[in-house]
């Protein structure tokens, strides 16, 4: 095979691997912390940080980057 057919196979299962890995420890992290928590307010906290902090944090790197 060519590097660039290896290369076409190769990006797209590293995706789907890395997703699935990413998501999977997400989910037991929610799940530990709906375990851990009697309320399920551990999980709305979490969650409400993810959607709140990601994109946040994205922007802070981004205006950095941006400056230099």
């Amino acid at each position: 095979m060519r590097d660039g057919t290896k290369m076409a196979m190769l990006f797209p299962f590293l995706a789907v691997l890395i997703i699935a890995v990413f998501a999977g420890g997400i989910g037991v992290i929610f799940m530990v912390l709906e375990s851990a928590v009697p309320d399920t307010w551990g999980v709305i906290v979490l969650g409400t940080a993810l959607v709140v902090g990601v994109p946040a944090t994205a922007a802070l790197i981004q205006r950095r980057i941006e400056r230099e």
